[in-house]
């Protein structure tokens, strides 16, 4: 039998969550996985929305949050932000130590960055590219070189989303390989940020001879990139080794999140239709 709690008053939702993981029934460990894979957003979702999302039951929900000793959804959703509060940056006000300075100069570097990338950002082009991905017959990752790894994180979280989801190219394979199976209801997203190969802009067109919906991933100051129907610019890192893909990795988790919220309006809309339809029948 899954185990309890012991006194939680001081232990986060997430340190909650895995502390029982192992041990929950299946239907209850799926949803305790999506809580893990997406924490930042469980605040944004009521009872019926997360089990929507998580595809299990609004029982389920109930049950799991029972069990990591909450009164209630809502009192887990109250935690949720609070912590999130409490982890956000507070200027430093005291002498720093040489240490202590070198990390504060990263991250004020990633707050910088981070900022760039979010006042260039337009909204509608965010909610028309999450749209298209939620509805399409099938989604293509696009990276070459180490664009590849950017695309192969956006793809390990988008396939657990929504079907359909593919990564290209494969090993041994080139993107034209895979040119044939394109389809116009297709949606391909390319991750096209330094450093890229010469022959990306001929690539990207040769793309949007068999698909026109592109969401393009690219930097900021990059002057020759291609046009595209959606084009979501971030900060880059600088040229100097190892990159700083903060403002990337966290463009991506907001497309990921705005494509959930699509997604989870999308099921709602799909099970009243069943509902009326039911009710019409019988």
């Amino acid at each position: 039998m899954p185990r309890t709690m012991p006194d939680t008053s001081n232990i986060s939702f997430l340190d909650r969550v895995r502390a029982i993981l192992s041990d929950l029934p299946a239907s209850e460990r799926r949803l305790a996985q999506f809580t893990l894979d997406f924490s930042g957003d469980l605040s944004s979702y009521n009872a019926s929305e997360l089990a929507s999302l998580a595809q299990v039951s609004n029982a389920t929900v109930t049950r799991l949050i029972r069990r990591l000793e909450y009164a209630n959804y809502e009192a887990a959703r109250k935690q949720i932000r609070t912590e999130r509060t409490d982890d956000s940056f507070t200027s430093v006000h005291q002498p720093l130590s040489p240490g202590e300075a070198a990390l504060h100069s990263h991250l004020q570097e990633s707050y910088s960055k981070l900022g760039n990338t979010y006042r260039h950002l337009s909204h509608s082009v965010l909610q028309e590219a999450s749209q298209a991905i939620s509805r399409a017959r099938q989604v293509w990752l696009v990276g070459l070189r180490a664009n590849y790894f950017l695309a192969g994180h956006f793809y390990w979280h988008l396939s657990k989303l929504m079907p359909g989801v593919r990564l290209i190219p494969g090993a041994g394979q080139t993107v034209s390989d895979y040119l044939a199976d394109l389809q116009h209801q297709d949606v391909v997203i390319v991750f096209d940020l330094h450093p890229r190969p010469s022959q990306m802009p001929e690539l990207i067109g040769r793309l949007e001879t068999r698909c026109a919906d592109i969401v393009l991933i690219t930097d900021q100051d990059y002057k020759e990139r291609p046009k595209s129907r959606w084009s979501l610019p971030c900060q880059p890192g600088p040229e100097a080794l190892p990159d700083n893909s903060v403002a990337v990795a966290s463009l991506s988790h907001l497309l990921l999140s705005e494509i959930l919220k699509v997604r989870g309006a999308d099921r709602r809309d799909e099970s009243e239709q069943e509902l009326a339809t039911a009710d019409a029948l019988f």
